[in-house]
């Protein structure tokens, strides 16, 4: 961008093509100006439809996001860590193996016992081996659902900051090209005024402060676009280049009904997904509470070794063993599930939460967009083909003597005001695209699109 400025500014001035003898007066003079600004109107015409129908030849920015995104790495790692961790739910307990030896031989009628070998193994009854599975693959998709509330956020944002960053270079190059055009005036209106031509300087002033206001708004800009590309390499962690979208804009979904929306946002949303699963973790705890209240089986084998004494020894004895474990303290057992209870009337009341406020969401973006979609139709359909016919026929006027030269700045500045304004319209249009998509829990809408069909 600044090369290209840099390249605009070793251009001729205006006043150096037109003829200056009769300058703000002439046929000639009008002519050329007008073609010349007809000229500039339809390259931005241009630009905005290659904007949004060149194909780009690099890489897709969602894949490449998703490559170089930290939050999505990192939710990536906590996703395979609770897949491993399914393995580790819901078997049987470690065994347990104890030994004894006695420090004098206890003597029996089989003999001095030596030492004792002991193996024991709890066997969890009443299916609660299976619960503490179902509730490990269910965190593991709560998990899944984190990674994809993380991707839907950063491209939302990723969205956001691309349009932003059309927005604000558009926005330069039509200050930047407007800056040129008042340097042309002025220059006209200083040799007007060193000839007589012009009575007074107030043009000059006029322009001068025009052209200082315009200077003081690309500045702004500038860093605006600076702002806006750092978000960007944030995003992708220092690897975001304009190429990745090769010069097109974000897609935009279909307006569709806001209820139609809402159905997507209720199969799609990772958020209305996770408190799903996080209430059905509320419910296996729940019947897992309650069973803990029912005893586990345990059984083992017993080795006793028979040592050698005055009587007859007999041989090592082997044994099996059965038993119980008694949950006999019902204060402990009633609190154990009545927290369970409560905890899964909290999940339930949370799911429905989250609902109500993704439905608000909705509901409050979807009317944006469809406000931001007749709002661009206005200025696309209406308003820039009115601001061009305005400016023509403020020079024709001005060229008869029916209005003043700061008249027909007045309606120049009007013309890049409607600009610059259409870029911003375009650019909240798009991200109000993004953002239903964002609140719908979706990313991409052509991936939404072909898994319905």
């Amino acid at each position: 961008m600044k090369q290209s400025r840099d390249k605009q500014k070793t251009r001729r001035p205006m006043s150096a093509r037109l003829d200056v003898v009769q300058p703000f007066t002439g046929r000639e003079v009008y002519a050329q100006r007008s073609c010349r600004f007809k000229n500039l109107w339809m390259i931005a015409l241009m630009a905005g439809m290659i904007n949004g129908q060149t194909e780009g030849t690099g890489q897709d920015p969602i894949e490449a996001l998703f490559e170089y995104n930290r939050d999505i790495r990192a939710a990536e790692l906590a996703l395979e860590a609770a897949a491993e961790k399914v393995r580790t739910a819901g078997v049987l307990p470690d065994p347990k193996v104890e030994a004894v030896s006695f420090v004098e031989p206890v003597q029996t009628a089989n003999g001095p016992m030596e030492s004792q070998l002991m193996l024991g193994q709890k066997f969890p009854l009443w299916g609660k081996l299976r619960r503490q599975r179902q509730v490990s693959r269910e965190r593991v998709e709560i998990a899944r659902m984190n990674l994809e509330h993380k991707k839907v956020v950063a491209v939302f944002q990723l969205h956001r900051g691309w349009e932003n960053y059309l927005k604000v270079t558009s926005s330069l190059q039509i200050l930047d090209d407007y800056r040129q055009e008042l340097e042309s005036f002025r220059s006209i209106a200083l040799t007007q005024y060193s000839t007589g031509t012009g009575l007074t300087q107030h043009p000059i002033l006029k322009l001068h402060i025009e052209i200082s206001l315009v200077e003081s708004q690309i500045n702004t800009l500038q860093s605006s676009l600076e702002e806006v590309e750092n978000s960007l390499q944030a995003l992708f962690d220092g690897h975001f280049s304009p190429d990745i979208f090769g010069d097109r804009r974000t897609t935009m979904p279909p307006v569709g009904t806001g209820e139609s929306w809402l159905s997507l946002a209720r199969q799609a949303h990772p958020l209305y997904l996770k408190a799903r699963h996080e209430l059905q973790i509320a419910v296996l705890e729940r019947e897992l509470a309650t069973r803990q209240n029912y005893p586990d089986l345990m059984a083992g084998l017993t080795y006793t070794a028979i040592g050698t004494g005055d009587l007859k020894s007999g041989d090592d004895a082997l044994g099996f063993k059965v038993g119980l474990n008694l949950p006999l303290w019902l204060g402990r057992n009633k609190a154990r599930v009545k927290a369970a209870r409560l905890m899964a009337g909290s999940r339930e009341e949370a799911l429905e939460a989250v609902w109500n406020r993704i439905e608000a969401q909705v509901r409050s973006t979807w009317k944006d967009w469809a406000e931001s979609e007749e709002t661009f139709v206005l200025y696309d359909q209406q308003l820039l083909q009115e601001s061009a016919q305005m400016l023509a026929s403020a020079f024709a006027a001005y060229e008869t003597g029916k209005i003043s030269f700061l008249d027909v700045l007045d309606s120049e500045r009007m013309v890049v005001r409607v600009r610059l304004e259409y870029q911003a319209v375009e650019a909240r249009r798009h991200i109000a695209g993004a953002k239903l998509l964002r609140d719908s829990g979706l990313f991409r809408w052509e991936e939404e699109s072909q898994n319905e069909d």
